[in-house]
């Protein structure tokens, strides 16, 4: 038994692995700019991921950063296990492992033994007789043009065009099994080949297509990748490694999963249709669906670098907008949405869905596309009744996606429809996903007018910011709490995107006394802000959202203009509570010192401003005022009065003040003014 490490030895090691670690994810950053700067092609990419995809999409751009010419990458155990043995002196490949830790990996040209058994590529035929099973499997059906009817569950009918050939018809049948393991089910219908599709979902389906293509041993052929920055992003502040990142890790983990069934599933039997060339005829019409007890169907990627638990969560999510957004058409929500001034485009732009009455066909169809119980109930999209059922979390709702600054839904805000029972607003739970303190409805679809200067306007709930962006989408970029009081932490997600100390922002909640309630309460959130923090009053009753609907756009980009500084207001309606009629001295009193609590909070810039308006409108002399907020803060008297004579000087006063009788006990203190010598 080996002897325990030494204390300075050990340091010493966790120091270096600490600066290796550093490096590594130094390279991997360096790489993923190259990727969106354009010197390396997604499908460049593509090809590190069909060979070391297993390893994540980091540790794929380390292996090629170490090794351009690596094959075939395991660790020193796994060529053990086949056989092999690294030749001493070999340098390992470093990746890192899911433990964060870095882990030397070797490549087939490292090692000597048996040669490792390379399975024979498979002809169009029989990609296609596999991956038509692999479909099969999945509860799919696929209509070739045959004349049959179709008389299974909608979503699950994938249509090819019966003109593509051979070679095509496995591309497309892979690009349709990549929607449906990504985003829920076929996005191209009825032979529109890979055009009905754009995007980011492109991108990602045509992905999944190379990978899938290539496990079977084919050339992936006739795909194309737009410039990875089409896709990510330019801007800075909306973090284009990130969605480089999250995106390569969703089709690794989908063409993961498809892949590993693919090679779990017996081998085909051709059969050759009276043309002498197969795809073949059409499928039964009912469905053989996933077993439940499959070993394969829940079971996790075991990569290095992926965070399972939140990718899953992240499907989930991306699967039911899907489900949602598909059946927006034939339900109420159109029509109640445009009575709001939100036309078709509008609702489409910002994803909006409606959750059926149905009990359980969320949870149905998330479970037909092979996720666990467990999943679906970490998601928040469903919860279990007394009886131990599950049943869908949002029923009869309109459904509007929140979305994470880097784009990824991590939840939902459902309203019911007027008149309905139970909560107006209901939001996800909170999951490993979804922290609704940190998320901002509306931050992810702004963030280009953000980043080009429109000024942020915070509202109470998604409908109040659609409304703004769709009055006045340039001028101001509306965003709305999830669910929550807003928060420090909803203001420094915002910050990364706008310039605040530039731009400010503008606060717009409800006229009621509610809406004039959360007002106040956001004053301390937003104190610190440099920038000027203004509010908006709206008529009583009325919000953002009414005034669209009833007055239209003009109305409400007029009302936006109608602005008061947010610490005026506060200030205000704490001298109103505080002071009552301000006849009495007490009660000017109580007003100054309840003002002088919320001066306290300004950036001290800010304070001469206040401290004199403040001293007009309890008809005090500014002295007084400027005492109490030094008082309110640092109560230790003599600490206060060492601010009071440091660091708030009076504003300037269009007469002298009225000068106030020292007690006879008390000295004057000593001038700060040098003695001007004669």
């Amino acid at each position: 038994m080996p002897e325990p490490l030494s204390a300075p030895e050990d340091a010493r090691r966790a120091q270096e692995r600490e600066r290796l670690l550093t490096v590594l994810r130094g390279i991997a950053e360096q790489e993923t700019k190259r990727l969106h700067a354009g010197r390396s092609s997604w499908a460049w990419w593509l090809d590190l991921a069909s060979r070391h995809g297993r390893y994540g999409f980091a540790n794929t751009l380390l292996i090629n950063a170490q090794m351009p010419t690596a094959t075939d990458v395991r660790s020193y155990r796994d060529w053990q296990a086949q056989g092999r043995q690294v030749r001493k002196g070999a340098t390992g490949i470093r990746i890192i492992s899911l433990r964060g830790n870095p882990r030397p990996m070797f490549d087939i040209s490292q090692t000597d033994g048996p040669p490792v058994d390379t399975p024979q590529a498979p002809t169009p035929a029989e990609a296609w007789e596999r991956l038509r099973r692999l479909a099969a499997d999945r509860g799919l059906q696929i209509d070739r043009g045959g004349g049959w009817a179709y008389t299974g569950p909608p979503g699950r009918l994938i249509s090819i065009a019966p003109e593509l050939g051979e070679r095509d018809a496995p591309i497309a049948l892979a690009h349709q099994l990549g929607h449906i393991q990504l985003h829920g089910g076929p996005v191209d219908q009825a032979g529109e080949g890979r055009c009905g599709c754009h995007g980011a979902q492109r991108v990602e389906a045509d992905s999944i297509t190379h990978l899938l293509l290539a496990h079977l041993g084919l050339q992936p052929e006739g795909l194309t990748f737009p410039a990875v920055a089409r896709w990510a992003g330019t801007d800075p502040r909306a973090n284009p490694a990130a969605a480089i990142r999250n995106l390569a890790d969703r089709v690794l983990r989908a063409s993961g999963r498809l892949t590993r069934r693919l090679s779990a599933l017996p081998p085909p039997n051709i059969q050759h249709d009276r043309h002498g060339r197969h795809p073949g005829a059409p499928p039964p019409t009912t469905s053989p669906r996933l077993s439940a007890t499959d070993p394969e169907r829940h079971k996790d990627d075991e990569r290095p670098d992926l965070q399972v638990g939140v990718e899953e969560l992240a499907e989930l999510q991306r699967a039911a907008h899907d489900y949602f957004t598909a059946r927006r058409a034939h339900s109420w929500v159109p029509a109640y949405l445009r009575e709001r001034g939100f036309d078709d485009e509008t609702q489409i732009q910002w994803g909006v869905g409606h959750a059926p009455k149905a009990w359980r066909g969320l949870t149905d169809h998330l479970r037909g596309l092979g996720h666990s119980d467990e999943a679906i109930l970490a998601s928040g999209l469903a919860r279990r009744a007394r009886n131990g059922r599950l049943y869908d979390t949002f029923r009869d709702r309109v459904m509007v996606p929140l979305r994470r600054p880097d784009g990824i839904i991590a939840g939902f805000i459902g309203r019911r429809p007027d008149g309905a029972d139970g909560p107006k607003y209901l939001n996800s739970p909170d999951s490993p996903l979804f922290h609704k303190g940190e998320l901002l409805f509306g931050l992810h679809e702004t963030r280009g007018y953000l980043a080009a200067g429109a000024r942020p306007v915070i509202v109470e709930g998604p409908f109040d910011a659609m409304a703004i962006n769709t009055a006045a989408p340039q001028q101001y970029a509306a965003v709305a709490p999830s669910g929550t009081a807003l928060t420090t932490a909803q203001i420094r997600a915002l910050g990364h995107t706008a310039n605040l100390h530039k731009t400010g922002l503008i606060i717009a909640l409800d006229g009621d006394a509610a809406g004039q309630a959360a007002t106040e309460r956001a004053w301390k959130t937003l104190a610190h802000l440099h920038g000027p923090v203004e509010a908006v009053i709206l008529p009583e009753g009325r919000d953002p959202a009414d005034i669209l609907r009833d007055q239209g756009p003009d109305a409400l980009r007029e009302a936006l203009q109608q602005t008061t500084p947010l610490a005026d207001l506060v200030i205000d309606a704490a001298i109103t509570r505080a002071g009552r009629s301000l006849h009495s001295p007490e009660d000017r009193l109580a007003a100054a010192r309840a003002a002088a609590a919320v001066i306290a909070h300004l950036p001290p810039a800010q304070v001469p401003h206040q401290v004199a308006r403040v001293a007009e409108l309890v008809r005090t002399d500014p002295a007084t005022i400027t005492q109490a907020v030094v008082e309110a803060i640092a109560p230790d008297a003599a600490t206060a009065r060492r601010l009071a004579d440091d660091d708030f000087p009076l504003p300037p006063l269009a007469s002298p003040p009225t000068h106030r009788h020292r007690p006879a006990d008390r000295p004057r203190p000593a001038s700060r003014r040098p003695t001007k010598h004669r």
